[in-house]
């Protein structure tokens, strides 16, 4: 069995390899469906993409030479399975995580409206920030309101990323707590509003 570069490389090497699947929303597709299928093979990665078989066994070699993927086969057909970034990085003051979570939300973009609309007006940063508040919110941690204050956008637009994000999140972090306790949550966006 194949073993991830990704495991054993330099972080340096790991953030490099994540960054050409953030900058090409088709190797962010691919990650994506792997992680949703089980250990697919090419044939299987390649129904339903707009791309040829040709091009995904491109595309499957290079996230597997970068570390992203890994076969998990000896025999053909090989099968693949993705894996599991998680990657802190710092600047400007600010703290972002990357994970499978922002790959997802990266490659439905192009057929979520609501995804493509926020990153067009906040970035791929904001974006990330965004996945952190609704982490928050899928853990009932967090409402709308004090993401609207607090990035300064309408309560709308946050609302609105913060539900298609939770349905990314749920399928991507299975693990994530929904537990809803309504007078913790009161609690929380009192004390918030009191600052």
């Amino acid at each position: 069995m194949a073993e991830s570069a990704i495991s054993h490389s330099h972080p340096l090497d790991t953030m490099l390899a994540v960054s050409d699947v953030i900058r090409n929303d088709r190797l962010a597709q691919l990650y994506s469906r792997v992680l949703e299928h089980d250990s697919p093979t090419v044939e299987e990665l390649a129904e339903g993409i707009e791309s040829s078989t040709t091009t995904v066994y491109e595309d499957v070699k290079h996230l597997v030479e970068i570390g992203l993927l890994e076969r998990v086969t000896e025999t053909q057909p090989h099968r693949y399975r993705a894996s599991r970034v998680d990657m802190t990085i710092q600047a400007g003051g600010e703290t972002f995580q990357i994970t499978p979570t922002l790959l997802v939300a990266l490659a439905e973009h192009q057929s979520n409206e609501n995804l493509s609309l926020y990153i067009d007006r906040h970035g791929v940063s904001g974006l990330a920030t965004a996945i952190e508040y609704a982490r928050a919110y899928t853990q009932s941690k967090m409402n709308a309101r004090i993401m609207a204050r607090e990035q300064d956008i309408p309560v709308l637009e946050a609302e609105t990323i913060l539900q298609e994000l939770q349905e990314i999140i749920l399928e991507t972090e299975p693990d994530t707590a929904t537990s809803l306790d309504i007078e913790e949550l009161d609690a929380a966006v009192d004390e918030r509003l009191d600052e």
